[in-house]
């Protein structure tokens, strides 16, 4: 056992409990904090710090896995949540803080001429790709490679990396996905012209085009032009083009990376910032496009006498709009549209962070590179420290020392994932930014002495 995995089990005794007796009822748990024989349970979070069931402290690095951009707990959610709960918790019904939020946000977000409410990203993206199906009468999507559009079957699927470059092939991601998936599904190159020629090659079957402005697994701002081309090709070959906003919206800028490139899709979904931290999925577009969602089934529509619910695009959702995540949300977008300064704050800190970890690595000759857009990062060891697209990343396999190096991470007080994504929140302060990259720059020195780098 290394040192560093030595001193967490020593300081995380109720962490190792939990664990324990959370394996006799729970078949997986959420995610692991760093390869060890258990996680770290988290019991409080506030601002830019997040406190383990055993009182250790740790810069966060994490933000929930993206909602936080106002850090953990914020005053105006919470406040916001204790109204709201005292009126009721959930009532399957309309509620009067749903059009209100809905404006805002369509105000908000330059493409969001209506939108809809769902309870996650991959929800939302579901019901998207429903959406264009129903609007455009084609049956297949398309996405890029080293995107991730949510966990359902139709978009779970990974690039294979040796494939060509002008056909991209690729497989479902874990088992239990039916193969029929697939063929819905085209693969397409990313940051590559070639993706515009396979989009121009199948646009009789390409209902939608989807992409994340900003990769999670790639987060990088030198895509303008790209975006800026995909848009016009989508439009000239009459497919519609979905922006995934789910880990941009409301971080990369308040209109997101549409407001960020100044760029206007057809169709974009939403999650984790604009509910404030509580599970929310909104799909935005075009009134148009929307018009398939407004006219649900009806109890009373008779089919077998050939009456057509269509235009319907079924969305129903137990916890849809439900009271508390429309306070959250409310109260968090708006608090993020009345304080532009927060974005300078995270472009400020987010920049910085990855400029000395980039620097340290270059000046060592370390083979590690951080990949960042603003408020969001990547970070990886990886031979050659260059990343373009998920191939550079598949082509490599440093489980051992990427293990080691978390463990040291954590070790010193900073949490991230091992999912190699992080976030900084509006809450962080420059101290904490300067913990972060002590911290990586050690641990990473760490790795190297036991020869593992």
């Amino acid at each position: 056992m290394t040192e560093a995995l030595h001193n967490i089990e020593a300081k995380t005794p109720k962490s190792s409990d939990l664990y324990s007796k959370s394996g006799e009822v729970l078949a997986q748990e959420i995610v692991d904090t760093v390869s060890m024989p258990y996680p770290v349970y988290i019991n409080e979070g506030k601002g830019s710090k997040l406190t383990d069931v055993d009182g250790n402290e740790y810069v966060d690095l994490v933000g929930g896995f993206g909602p936080h951009v106002l850090g953990n707990a914020p005053e105006v959610v919470v406040n916001a949540l204790k109204m709201a709960v005292d009126k009721g918790v959930q009532f399957g019904l309309q509620n009067p803080y749903q059009e209100p939020f809905a404006r805002m946000l369509v105000e908000s977000i330059p493409c969001a001429e209506k939108v809809i409410f769902c309870n996650s990203g991959t929800e939302a993206s579901m019901f998207a790709i429903r959406a264009a199906r129903s609007f455009t009468g084609k049956t297949k999507i398309a996405m890029f490679e080293g995107g991730f559009h949510g966990a359902h079957d139709y978009v779970l699927a990974k690039v294979v990396p040796t494939s060509n470059i002008d056909e991209p092939d690729f497989y479902s991601m874990g088992q239990g996905i039916p193969k029929e998936t697939q063929s819905t599904l085209k693969m397409l190159p990313y940051l590559n012209d070639e993706a515009f020629d396979l989009i121009r090659k199948h646009a009789d079957e390409l209902a939608l085009v989807l992409i994340e402005l900003v990769q999670g697994s790639n987060p990088r701002l030198d895509v303008a032009d790209f975006l800026t081309e995909l848009v016009k090709v989508c439009s000239e070959a009459g497919v519609l083009c979905l922006f995934d906003e789910v880990i941009t919206g409301f971080r990369l800028a308040y209109g997101g990376a549409q407001e960020f490139f100044g760029l206007k899709p057809d169709m974009a979904i939403y999650g984790k910032a604009p509910g404030g931290g509580l599970p929310l999925g909104i799909v935005a577009g075009r009134a148009d496009i929307m018009e398939v969602f407004t006219r649900q089934f009806d109890i009373y529509d008779d089919i077998s006498a050939g009456m057509s619910p269509e235009p319907s695009v079924f969305t129903a959702g137990t916890f849809s709009g439900n009271p508390l995540t429309m306070a959250a949300g409310t109260a968090a977008v708006t608090y993020m549209r009345d304080h532009p300064e927060i974005y300078q704050n995270l472009a400020e800190n987010g920049t910085r962070l990855a400029d000395e970890v980039n620097a340290f690595c270059q000046r060592e000759e370390m083979p590690a590179v951080m990949s960042s857009a603003l408020s969001l990062f990547y970070f990886r060891m990886q031979p050659g420290g260059t990343i373009k697209s998920v191939r550079d990343i598949n082509r490599y396999n440093l489980k051992e020392a990427d293990d080691l190096f978390m463990a040291n991470l954590l070790d010193r007080g900073v949490m991230m994932t091992p999912m190699h994504i992080g976030y900084i929140s509006a809450e962080h302060t420059s101290e904490d930014i300067d913990v972060a990259i002590k911290a990586i720059k050690e641990s990473l020195l760490e790795v190297r002495k036991a020869g593992l780098i």
